[in-house]
């Protein structure tokens, strides 16, 4: 949704990073989080064959020297839209959104805005569905 406006080549591999950490947090990637990431990939123009996903380093490690706040605004709606995708807003995933809003140096105010931003999103597009597949 946003990730086009990441120009820097590694904000955009460290994103893709940080979204294949969150999407195997319960364990598996399943097949809604893969696409995902494959769209991921498709708005920010970068081939699958250029990028292996790996989990092996730590969230700080990753997204530790971003400074841009427009850039960590961006990883963080997009995370957060990621585990809320499979409907199921597990403890790991819990977890990893809170080390994401310590690591970014996010505000509870912040980090509730843009949760409850993502899950009317998410309701939204429940909505449109039911509307387009359903319209009586």
């Amino acid at each position: 949704m946003f990730l086009h406006f990441l120009q820097r080549k590694e904000h955009k591999e460290a994103f893709l990073e940080l979204a294949y950490v969150v999407a195997k947090a319960d364990g598996f990637v399943n097949r809604k989080e893969s696409g995902y990431l494959r769209s991921y990939m498709d708005e920010m123009e970068m081939q699958e064959s250029d990028y292996t996903f790996t989990s092996e380093r730590e969230l700080s490690a990753i997204i530790g020297d971003l400074k841009d706040e427009q850039v960590k605004n961006i990883f963080f709606a997009e995370i957060l839209l990621l585990i809320f995708a499979d409907g199921d807003y597990n403890d790991e995933e819990k977890q990893i959104a809170r080390d994401l809003k310590r690591i970014f140096g996010f505000s509870d105010r912040t980090y509730e805005t843009l949760k409850n931003w993502v899950i009317r999103m998410d309701q939204l597009k429940i909505e449109g569905i039911k509307l387009i597949l359903d319209p009586s």
